[in-house]
């Protein structure tokens, strides 16, 4: 850095607050600059490279949230500190401040006397209240955070994979009367090793994973929760989600952004909105991680890649690779059966499915009902068995998000039908119905 570079550069559209500030810090010698119109900052940012940014978070043009992102995402940026100033005290604002990488979050209106000692704890990174830990960037843009100690040693074997169906139901359009064998939560399904967890969807079905953790205080502190979309039936568990109370997690979700409703519109819908299905807000660390159709590695010899589901709205496939398994999660897709000039989704699903350990797939519809339901974004079972069979060359197909309407005997046949099809048509495919409770353990490669 050259003699010519500023100090600090503070970005606030209020003069009286701004110029304060300015003062202060000068009075304590450092070389400061005041910027009033916040669209000129990241040029002037990336000009000048200050040690520190201040900025306020409601301005006109950009806000202080997208600047400290836009910081804190540029690689020849990011180690430049930011604090964010807001009259907003919303326990939100701070931890979407956190989220976008702030080094601090202050409070207008704020105490002039302390001010510099502040602004001075931060530069020597020494701050006056914690942060949050430090996130190293990876391939694909996702991030994890730092483990600074570990747990208890979990009940899995080094290597060993617990898959666990949480739940598997369509949300029904009238809540029935009539027990289920399979279940009537909607969908959730969990994957743990030894280390860690991931949990793909957050319906019904993820209250009871979250007392499961509670009750036996399980053996890691970070979860990942993987959001195929945002329909109701998907996300509906999430606000009574233990863990998401607890601050000994931090819970890191992940899902694609849709024109209707962003991942981030989305959670602070499910956290803060009057409507959540929640009494109180997060005590858990949470982040927020925007996806595309893409491959990622998470951490070390964990894999995640996503493609588009045949489904309205932005609808995620996932698929993770882990210890040597592969396991494919797709609870809202249609498979065509057929393809045309002007649909290969069944061909590029089969190579991003392709040898899956486990392919988790939508099997809404029996074969009748689906000659009546066809193009509304749910599969009919004959459609899935082949295409698992033929096309993934899927070593076992879990039949889920299960019709809330059909009784288990409807299923029963289902079922049934689905394995007279494998043996006639010679398949060495293994099939099941997703039930809850239901436990699939897998032996990795170490």
């Amino acid at each position: 850095m050259t003699n010519g570079n500023p100090d600090i550069i503070i970005i606030d559209d209020d003069p009286m607050v701004g110029e304060l500030s300015r003062d202060l810090l000068t009075d304590e010698g450092y070389k400061v600059i005041l910027i009033q119109d916040s669209i000129n900052a990241i040029d002037i940012v990336r000009t000048q490279k200050p040690r520190l940014v201040i900025s306020d978070i409601m301005m006109p043009g950009i806000t202080g949230m997208d600047i400290c992102k836009t910081i804190k995402s540029d690689p020849e940026l990011k180690a430049i500190k930011v604090i964010i100033v807001s009259g907003k005290s919303y326990q939100v604002e701070k931890q979407r401040a956190f989220q976008f990488g702030a080094d601090f979050f202050l409070q207008k209106p704020y105490n002039v006397e302390t001010f510099s000692k502040t602004v001075k704890n931060i530069l020597e990174e020494t701050s006056a209240a914690p942060s949050p830990p430090p996130s190293a960037p990876i391939k694909g843009g996702l991030v994890i955070e730092q483990e600074d100690d570990k747990l208890q040693a979990s009940d899995l074997d080094p290597g060993q994979i617990r898959l666990t169906i949480w739940g598997a139901r369509g949300l029904p359009s009238a809540i029935p009367n009539a027990v289920s064998k399979y279940g009537r939560q909607t969908s959730c399904v969990s994957v743990e090793t030894r280390e860690n967890i991931f949990v793909f969807d957050a319906g019904t079905g993820m209250l009871s994973l979250g007392k499961d953790i509670a009750t036996r205080k399980k053996y890691y502190k970070e979860i990942w929760v993987f959001l195929s979309h945002f329909h109701l039936d998907h996300i509906l568990g999430f606000g009574n989600f233990a863990p998401i109370h607890d601050p000994n997690f931090a819970i890191h979700i992940v899902g694609a952004n849709d024109p209707e409703r962003t991942l981030r519109e989305t959670a602070q819908s499910l956290f803060y909105s009057s409507y959540a299905f929640t009494k109180s807000p997060p005590h858990a660390k949470i982040d927020l991680y925007e996806v595309l159709e893409d491959n990622y590695e998470i951490m070390p010899g964990v894999k995640i890649a996503t493609m588009y589901a045949n489904h309205p709205t932005s609808t995620l496939i996932y698929s993770l690779e882990i210890s040597g398994k592969k396991i494919v999660y797709s609870p809202d897709s249609e498979i065509w059966g057929e393809a045309t000039a002007l649909q290969d989704y069944d061909e590029k699903f089969g190579k991003f499915a392709a040898n899956a350990d486990i392919f988790i797939h939508d099997s809404n519809y029996d074969d009748k009902d689906y000659e009546t339901n066809k193009k509304q974004g749910h599969s009919g079972l004959a459609n899935v068995v082949e295409f698992a069979a033929e096309k993934a060359q899927a070593k076992e197909l879990i039949l889920f998000h299960l019709n809330s309407e059909y009784t288990d005997q409807a299923l029963d046949a289902m079922l049934a039908a689905a394995q007279t099809l494998i043996k006639t048509k010679g398949y060495s495919l293994q099939c099941r119905l997703a039930a809850e409770s239901q436990t699939i353990l897998l032996k990795g490669n170490i």
